[in-house]
């Protein structure tokens, strides 16, 4: 693969090169006939008036032609920008040659045929092929095989009207028959071009029928698809508790819960048993769709370690949930190795402290008690299948009023933003909040949003994110 490329650029670069170097060869071989014929016409008349005539104009026109076509040879495989500036520098100075001929032939000066001859050598042979070349590559991707044809009959067709026209100016023989050849030419170049084109057209108007057929049923798709997800929004949204029943028992308490999706992988989920308040921040494999799924099955397996087999300690919570999770999967007969990392904690009254009770899959609970940050690390194993799985450990603590607690799952921290468009990481997430551990349950949340959409900025966002402090 890699050897036939590089022939084939070897190729190309070879024929470039050759075009070049033959259009200047071909301009050193006719500046010097072009040098010698002028010198014999003037120095060496005896010799000059010896040559034929028609032998000598022969000649002469050959001279013009391989002088004025080395350009566009040299000229021929230029950039687009390069040949345009060629094109119209050399049309320019024929355009001004054949006015000085026009006007020496008005005026009777010497020198006149010359003029018009050497200005429509020049055009026809240095500026119409870069012409016809430009066209060319404008058209080549509208029509078939007929573009290259077509061109070359417009070439052929404007050489003879020019040439014709400088016959039947200088009164030469075969004018007008190559006059009116080229307007023939010229015309059925036209008339193809035409039949082309609407061809080409009605072709097109049919293509974007298709394309427009195609695109309303790809809409038609895409807001059935649109309207499914909504809907299982709401399913989803049902399943999450709402913030009065969270704020009846831990009144002090905010939720930043930012999905990625229009469905979420990530979800917050609370329960009471009794005098026990149960909250937790969990985040299940994936996000959108996948994710949601995984979440429903996670949380129903949350409410059935609770309500159906009675459980009230973290820990066992955990270990049943993921008996119940793994129960679930198995059953569809295929290795699926989706579950959920979570931060589960109960909240007991106990006099005029509080009794918390913590266990977590993969994700750690952060607690500042007494304007003092501790952290208390979770069991590296998800709520599904691992490889060596162990008992979840519960975490007991006492603590006073004021104290803070936070539950979060990993969206926030691997959020990329910032200047450098890395990581906002854990470090930066503690001392953020850390610095607002005084602030209201609002004024926390306010400012755990603000900041992540400033970090984020324009990019977008990788994960879902669900972040719960609670203030006791």
């Amino acid at each position: 693969m890699y050897i036939f490329e590089f022939q084939t650029n070897n190729f190309k670069s070879m024929s470039t090169l050759s075009l070049n170097t033959l259009g200047k060869i071909l301009l050193t071989i006719s500046l010097i006939c072009f040098l010698a014929f002028g010198g014999c016409a003037i120095f060496a008349e005896e010799i000059f008036a010896e040559i034929p005539k028609v032998t000598g104009f022969v000649m002469l026109l050959g001279t013009l032609f391989g002088l004025f076509s080395s350009i566009s040879m040299i000229y021929l495989k230029s950039g687009l920008q390069k040949r345009k500036r060629v094109i119209r520098t050399v049309s320019i100075i024929a355009l001004f040659m054949l006015l000085c001929g026009a006007f020496s032939k008005f005026m009777h000066w010497a020198g006149a045929s010359i003029e018009i001859i050497l200005a429509i050598f020049l055009f026809v042979c240095g500026a119409l092929p870069l012409i016809i070349i430009d066209r060319y590559e404008k058209r080549k991707g509208l029509l078939t095989g007929r573009v290259i044809l077509l061109n070359i009959l417009d070439l052929a067709a404007v050489f003879c009207i020019c040439i014709g026209f400088l016959f039947k100016f200088q009164h030469w023989p075969y004018g007008s028959v190559m006059l009116y050849t080229g307007i023939i030419m010229l015309i059925s170049s036209f008339i193809l071009w035409n039949i082309s084109f609407r061809k080409e057209v009605k072709l097109r108007a049919q293509v974007e029928e298709k394309l427009r057929v195609t695109l309303h049923e790809v809409e038609e798709k895409q807001r059935e698809i649109t309207d499914s997800i909504s809907y299982a929004k709401r399913i989803q949204q049902a399943l999450i508790p709402p913030m009065s029943f969270i704020h009846k028992f831990l009144p002090g308490t905010f939720v930043y819960y930012q999905p990625k999706d229009i469905v979420a992988g990530d979800f917050y989920w609370a329960e009471a048993v009794e005098d026990t308040f149960l909250i937790a921040a969990a985040d299940c494999t994936g996000h959108g769709v996948p994710g949601a799924m995984v979440s429903v099955v996670c949380s129903n397996a949350l409410n059935r370690s609770i309500k159906e087999f009675g459980l009230e300690d973290p820990g066992l919570i955990l270990d049943k949930t993921r008996e119940l999770v793994l129960e679930t999967f198995i059953k569809g007969g295929e290795d699926i190795k989706d579950g959920m990392d979570i931060s589960l904690a109960s909240f007991t009254k106990a006099g005029s402290q509080t009794e918390v009770v913590w266990a977590g899959a993969n994700n750690p609970l952060w607690y500042i008690q007494n304007g003092t940050f501790h952290e208390i690390k979770a069991n590296k194993q998800p709520i599904g299948k691992s490889d060596f799985p162990t008992p979840f450990t519960s975490h007991r603590l006492l603590l006073n009023r004021g104290d803070q607690l936070f539950l979060f799952t990993d969206g926030y921290a691997d959020q990329f933003g910032g200047e450098k468009g890395k990581k906002f990481r854990y470090r930066q997430m503690e001392d953020l909040l850390t610095s607002i551990r005084n602030h209201t349950p609002q004024a926390q949340l306010d400012t755990v949003k603000s900041v992540m959409d400033t970090w984020k900025g324009p990019l977008e966002q990788v994960d879902d994110i669900c972040v719960i402090g609670i203030t006791l």
